[in-house]
């Protein structure tokens, strides 16, 4: 790409110069009228583009004047180049130069920085030009335009010929997930987050292994695994290195999620350990604490406290499910069936469908599907319309205490729902019965209501 400029002789003049170090001064003398207050971008797209199209730049020279020509670019900005440089206050110097031409002009330093990177670039500057990627990156990011700071950096060559150390590597690809995932692209973050996974176990840096666990925990989020983002957020919100506030968006999320999982052994688990959290009822939102706790004891949750969620819900936790409606009304839907085993021994499919907003034929087919699937204690009676719900087996009581809602432990393994006979639920029926039956009489006769 052509760029016109009026340095370009200075450029051809300097460039004839034989002797190497007046090379060098002669190139960094130009470059600092060039970073004035108003330094003009074209001239400086030129100055940048004279070394990187060049494969003919002695590389002494090239990689010593173009290192310090990205300092400049870099000024002011949250990525700090590690190139060499001759003297910390020789690089200083060209900080200071950098900040004085660029204080305020983003829009200059963006139009310098894409023009110095537009076309075929030398071998010989790859670490430069990722410099100059990452100042990209940054600059896009104070813009807010996420998709366009990934982009900058998905075109670092980081398996060229240049040995970039894994550690680079991994902070590159976290980098490029999180700025994904801001502008709801999660699918090629998910790309990225697997390339990530194959380093994390090299890193021992902290911040990175944290930003690596965060990446995933929205990850789980964006692709409706609710129940496993929720464990993530949650486990993150109690790591001292994050601020305060941040960690209280974290259980926010937790909480959140939790929410939006489906009705089942594993979001019990998790709806409990939250309400254990103490900060749930003294830091979040009334509406929040209040939903979890009504989902914890199974009660029935009203469509205003549904509506009232809903308002703090991101884009894709809106999202449409299979069979219509929202993931939060599906939760919503589904809790519900669980609440009112809790209220009632049966109910008809037309009452069900209008307490959950829907008709009886997808009252039936959730409640079968969650029978199915192991998450409700109950069974269907077709021809009546009936679906009768079972009460749990008393040796199952010690085990569904601790391992579900309000429970101190943790169970590792769900269980299935084993299948229960005609026959055993006719016993039953007639065992409870009876009992009552024998219970009423024994207060008659204790009342000397009937005389023996």
């Amino acid at each position: 790409m052509d760029v016109d400029s009026t340095i370009t002789p200075n450029l051809a003049s300097i460039q004839s110069i034989s002797n190497q170090r007046e090379k060098i001064d002669a190139y960094l003398s130009l470059l600092a009228t060039l970073l004035t207050p108003t330094a003009s971008a074209a001239d400086l797209t030129a100055f940048g583009r004279h070394f990187t199209t060049s494969t003919s730049m002695a590389m002494v020279v090239g990689r010593r004047v173009l290192g310090d020509y990205v300092a400049a670019l870099a000024a002011g900005t949250d990525y700090r180049p590690t190139l060499a440089a001759e003297a910390d206050d020789d690089r200083a110097k060209w900080d200071a130069a950098g900040l004085a031409a660029f204080t305020g002009r983003d829009d200059v330093r963006r139009e310098v920085v894409e023009g110095v990177l537009a076309g075929d670039l030398a071998g010989w500057c790859e670490e430069q030009t990722t410099a100059l990627r990452h100042v990209l990156s940054g600059i896009l990011q104070r813009d807010e335009d996420w998709l366009g700071a990934a982009r900058a950096l998905m075109r670092i060559p980081l398996d060229g010929s240049r040995i970039v150390p894994d550690e680079e590597k991994l902070a590159v690809y976290i980098k490029i997930v999180r700025l994904l995932l801001e502008c709801g692209e999660s699918g090629a973050a998910q790309t990225y987050f697997s390339r990530a996974s194959l380093l994390i176990h090299t890193s021992k840096d902290k911040e990175t292994q944290l930003a690596y666990r965060l990446s995933q925990a929205r990850l789980l989020d964006f692709a409706a695994r609710f129940a496993e983002a929720a464990q993530k957020y949650h486990e993150i919100s109690f790591n001292s290195a994050i601020a305060e506030e941040d960690r209280i968006q974290m259980l926010s999320s937790a909480v959140t999620t939790s929410i939006l999982a489906p009705a089942g052994p594993q979001r019990s688990r998790i709806l409990a350990s939250l309400n254990r959290d103490e900060r749930v009822q003294t830091s979040l939102p009334a509406h929040l604490s209040t939903m979890l706790r009504k989902m914890l004891l199974e009660y029935i949750v009203r469509p205003e406290e549904v509506h009232e969620f809903e308002r703090g819900l991101e884009e894709h936790q809106r999202a449409i499910v299979e069979g219509g409606g929202t993931v939060l009304e599906r939760a919503v839907r589904e809790h519900n069936v669980n609440a009112c085993a809790q209220v009632y021994d049966n109910i008809g499919f037309d009452g069900l469908g209008a307490l959950l907003g829907v008709d009886a034929a997808s009252a039936e087919s959730m409640s079968r599907r969650m029978i199915e699937q192991g998450r409700l204690r109950a069974w269907i009676d077709q021809p009546l319309g009936l679906l009768y719900f079972e009460s749990r087996p008393s040796h199952d009581t010690d085990a569904d205490a601790q391992g579900t809602a309000g429970g101190l432990g943790i169970e590792h393994v769900e269980k299935e729902v084993e299948p229960v006979s005609w026959t055993e639920r006719w016993d039953d029926r007639i065992r409870a019965t009876s009992l009552k039956v024998e219970s009423v009489a024994a207060q008659i006769q204790a009342r000397g209501l009937v005389k023996a």
